[in-house]
């Protein structure tokens, strides 16, 4: 018959066993962490206006870091043989003349960008565009401002038609 050895088996046996690696905890460890406050910030829109205005709310003159009064922006988009993803404003000086000035409108504020959102193909008259604002660099050039995508596009309706001027 037979024996079985059990010191040989037990040998067999740990040398094909891995060595654990054990972690221990101590009692700061046992400490909840305070979760940090999830408020997601929404995003800025902007929209343009009936009359062809883009439309500057306090709340993006804020994060556009301007002056209503003196603030000059000089916009533009990219360069695409269809439509229009986004613009772009960089902050101007006053004596830049390519710049467009911020001027009042309604409640608001707004740029008269009429004539160009016409020649891009923008149909502001029979549709509500909104664009979500974000900072942007343009580090080959050395130019900082911010971009307006393109987020939505929805036919004016009555509700949306009279909210301005």
């Amino acid at each position: 018959m037979f024996r079985y050895n059990t010191q040989a088996a037990q040998l067999i046996i740990l040398s094909f066993m891995k060595k654990k690696s054990i972690l221990f905890f101590s009692p700061t460890d046992n400490v909840e962490e305070k979760k940090k406050s999830s408020k997601s910030k929404e995003a800025v829109t902007t929209s343009i206006s009936k009359k062809g205005k883009l439309l500057l709310s306090p709340a993006v003159l804020e994060l556009l870091e301007a002056d209503p009064s003196s603030a000059k922006f000089k916009v533009g988009t990219e360069e695409r043989k269809r439509g229009v993803g986004s613009f772009f404003l960089v902050k101007a000086d006053d004596a830049d003349t390519d710049a467009f000035a911020v001027a009042k409108s309604g409640r608001g504020h707004g740029i008269a960008l009429g004539a160009i959102f016409d020649k891009v193909g923008l149909d502001y008259s029979a549709y509500d565009y909104t664009f979500e604002i974000k900072p942007f660099s343009y580090e080959e050039e050395g130019i900082s401002g911010y971009e307006l995508s393109l987020k939505d596009k929805a036919p004016r309706t009555a509700a949306t038609s009279g909210e301005e001027e």
